[in-house]
């Protein structure tokens, strides 16, 4: 009899189970709906990994910002040139440098000899050395003689002076470029040399002889274009005039 009791019992509570089995089933959601979140009930990795502490840095040598900067050496100051002095009116006629002086060639002939007969024919040479002054020199050849049946005889005279020139185109105020008047001396010394047909070679009665001369001239060039031009001088030294073409460099 007890074993039928328990046996009865025993599939009750069976039976209970099963009922409170599939009750509880019915109550619990899908798996996917009460299945929790890993980010609500997992810590993230770096929440939950600890902090490293930081490491202390060792100490360094300033760097060259941190040094004191050397003072600038004070620069030796030169004393200032002084300036070249304003020249007077006097004094303003400087010398010229090589590039800025104007060379001037003359070639004529000359009338009414000094001391000696014929027509000289010769140059002269004139460079500019300061404003409106030029220095050059000169050469000049004459022959004077006579023929008559058959006996001949003959003087020659060469010049060879040093001149120098003031041109006076400023002092005028010409204004004009092309024409320039200038007056100046001349010293030099004459050679005179005699010859006949019977091979003498002193005249004991000729008045003409060697020796120094002095000459003043006043003169005026004018340049027919750049380079060529005239010129005409009157004075006394080797002629009363003369007269020729002249070159300008």
């Amino acid at each position: 009899m007890k074993t039928i009791l328990y046996s009865i019992a025993l599939l009750s509570l069976s039976s209970l189970g099963v009922s409170a089995q599939s009750t509880a089933r019915k109550a619990v959601p899908p798996t996917h709906a009460v299945r929790p979140i890993a980010k609500a009930t997992q810590p993230t990795t770096k929440a939950a990994q600890p902090v490293a502490k930081a490491t202390p840095v060792a100490a360094t040598k300033p760097t060259p910002e941190a040094q004191p900067v050397a003072q600038a050496q004070p620069v030796a100051q030169t004393a200032p040139k002084p300036a070249a002095p304003v020249l007077s009116s006097v004094h303003a006629k400087a010398v010229l440098s090589s590039s800025d002086r104007t060379a001037y060639l003359n070639a004529g002939i000359g009338l009414a000899a000094y001391g000696a007969g014929g027509i000289p024919i010769g140059i002269s040479f004139e460079k500019t050395i300061r404003d409106n002054i030029s220095v050059g020199g000169s050469v000049d050849y004459s022959r004077y003689g006579y023929n008559y049946g058959g006996y001949k005889w003959h003087y020659n005279f060469i010049y060879v002076g040093a001149r120098a020139s003031y041109h006076l185109g400023e002092l005028l105020n010409v204004g004009n470029d092309k024409f320039d008047p200038y007056a100046g001396v001349s010293l030099g010394f004459r050679h005179a040399s005699y010859k006949d047909t019977y091979g003498y070679s002193n005249d004991y009665y000729s008045p003409y002889s060697s020796g120094l001369y002095l000459g003043i001239h006043l003169g005026s060039r004018y340049m027919f274009s750049e380079k060529i031009g005239g010129f005409a001088e009157v004075g006394y030294g080797v002629s009363a005039l003369r007269l020729g073409v002249s070159a300008k460099f």
